[in-house]
């Protein structure tokens, strides 16, 4: 028969195995719950799941910043805090936690320990790509400008699409003076991100440099962002790299009940070639829209510059595509 000295030291490896593997399977759980609300929008199931959680586990950091994440979600900032402090208290070394408990201060508007929070990430993880932003954020604020465009090239350097860094690169760039890289930061933006609101900002940024490669134009109640139309050249021949900026206008426009789509193209010194580019444009949606009849669009041509204001400057374009609509 064995002794109990002998059997003790068996029998502990396995109820700390035991504890181990319990733990382990309660964090794979939770971050797979936790995940899953958060991405399918489903907050409202999230925030009841974790609040027994916490009440159930409440020395469960994953189970307290999940809470928190939820809590977020319905803007109650300070019960967010508590429990992303706490997570943060148990896991001091997750960046994670550290990260959204400064979103909560920010929530609170308390932008001393909001910062303290991101830094402290940064500190744990020099590359945690959402402290470079948000601290990023800060510093534009402050209009520490050099300071912002670093951490926001930081950011750019793990994820070359950010949206929010590739934007206020570009706008901390105007800020500075620096018309060349301001220029290339927001074709930047425009080329990964060419619609909504901020796309049109960047866009009218751009013209304002004598940068036409993209345009906004009204249609109807809708500004749409396109790239400019581009011909073969010395012709009225469309380029194929056009085809998508022309099928954006054609089905947007598809769905007017009333009006007509007006094609205005400016040609300085060549009506002939602007007349033809005109209908070059008309025949394309045309033939691509079959809903949309002919005498629906409208086409005009001039042989001078085309000029607009935007930004309240005064800008001339000499070979110009523009769209609209009018009541008909």
């Amino acid at each position: 028969m064995k002794s109990l000295r002998n059997i003790f030291p068996l029998l502990c490896v396995i109820l700390l195995n035991g504890c181990v593997i319990k733990n382990v399977g309660t964090t794979v759980e939770h971050t797979f719950k936790g995940d899953y609300y958060l991405t399918s929008g489903k907050y409202e199931k999230g925030r009841e799941s974790f609040a027994r959680e916490v009440q159930e586990n409440p020395e469960s950091g994953l189970a307290h910043y999940y809470y928190g994440r939820f809590l977020l979600q319905d803007n109650d900032y300070k019960l967010a805090l508590e429990h992303l402090q706490k997570a943060r208290d148990l896991d001091p070394l997750n960046a994670d936690y550290h990260f959204w408990t400064g979103v909560a201060f920010g929530g609170l508007n308390d932008i001393k320990n909001e910062e303290s929070s991101y830094m402290e990430a940064l500190n744990l993880d020099d590359d945690h790509l959402q402290s470079l932003i948000y601290l990023g954020h800060i510093k534009l604020q402050r209009k520490e400008y050099e300071k912002a465009l670093d951490l926001y090239s930081q950011a750019l350097a793990i994820w070359p699409d950010s949206p929010a860094a590739l934007y206020n690169r570009a706008l901390i760039l105007h800020q500075l003076g620096r018309a060349p890289e301001e220029r290339r930061g927001w074709l930047e933006y425009v080329w990964r991100y060419p619609s909504g609101t901020m796309a049109r900002k960047a866009t009218d940024y751009l013209n304002v440099l004598g940068d036409f490669t993209f345009r906004n134009h009204r249609l109807g109640a809708r500004t749409i962002t396109i790239e400019k139309i581009w011909f073969e050249p010395f012709s009225s021949t469309l380029d194929a790299s056009s085809h998508e900026s022309l099928n954006v206008i054609g089905a947007n426009f598809e769905n007017f009940d009333k009006g007509a789509l007006q094609i205005v193209v400016y040609q300085k010194n060549n009506k002939d070639l602007a007349r033809e580019k005109a209908h070059a444009i008309k025949r394309y949606l045309v033939d691509q829209f079959p809903a949309i009849e002919p005498d629906k669009i409208g086409i005009s041509w001039f042989s001078e510059p085309h000029k607009l204001t935007i930004r309240k400057r005064n800008l001339t374009i000499d070979e110009s595509v523009s769209f609209f609509v009018t009541a008909k």
